[in-house]
């Protein structure tokens, strides 16, 4: 019996070496990375509507908008160019006896950071940030557009 017992003790403490090797693995496997792709700052009037446009390379998985703005708030929304060219934002709603063409505005605040997922077909592309100042007033907006993706690193073949 006394020789059992130690023989446990150690396949317990095995065990619980190899699930904290698996988890550590597992939080080395990747490492993200990112670019900034524009920093930029530019009024917009009361009322009025403004758009950026920038270049989304592979890879990227996100895209990051860091947003600041003088006073009040403003919407936005990011949008593929493929999309916006035809459509500069305004989509058909059906509203049971009529169809009507509404904007829509996915985010919208005074300063913070909106992510934005993608998916693999939507890299290598021009990407538009549109913008609609709705307060009669002038603002100043500071506006930050980075990617992120994730690399293996060389811990990777674990995962395999």
């Amino acid at each position: 019996m006394s020789r059992k017992r130690p023989l446990a003790y150690c396949i317990i403490g095995l065990m619980m070496f190899l699930a904290s090797f698996v988890i550590l693995m597992n939080a080395l496997g990747y490492t993200k990375k990112t670019e900034v792709l524009l920093t930029t700052s530019f009024k917009i009037g009361g009322q009025e509507q403004k758009f950026k446009a920038f270049y989304l390379s592979a890879p990227a998985e996100e895209f990051d908008v860091t947003f600041n703005v003088s006073s009040g708030s403003i919407k936005f929304s990011p949008w593929q160019a493929v999309i916006f060219e035809d459509s500069l934002g305004y989509f058909e709603y059906h509203n049971g006896t009529a169809v009507e063409k509404r904007q829509v505005w996915f985010f919208e605040g005074r300063t913070g950071t909106a992510g934005c997922s993608i998916g693999p077909k939507d890299v290598n592309q021009v990407w538009y940030l549109h913008f609609y100042n709705e307060d009669p007033y002038e603002k100043e907006v500071h506006v930050q557009i980075t990617k992120v993706w994730y690399e293996r690193n060389y811990l990777s073949w674990i995962k395999r």
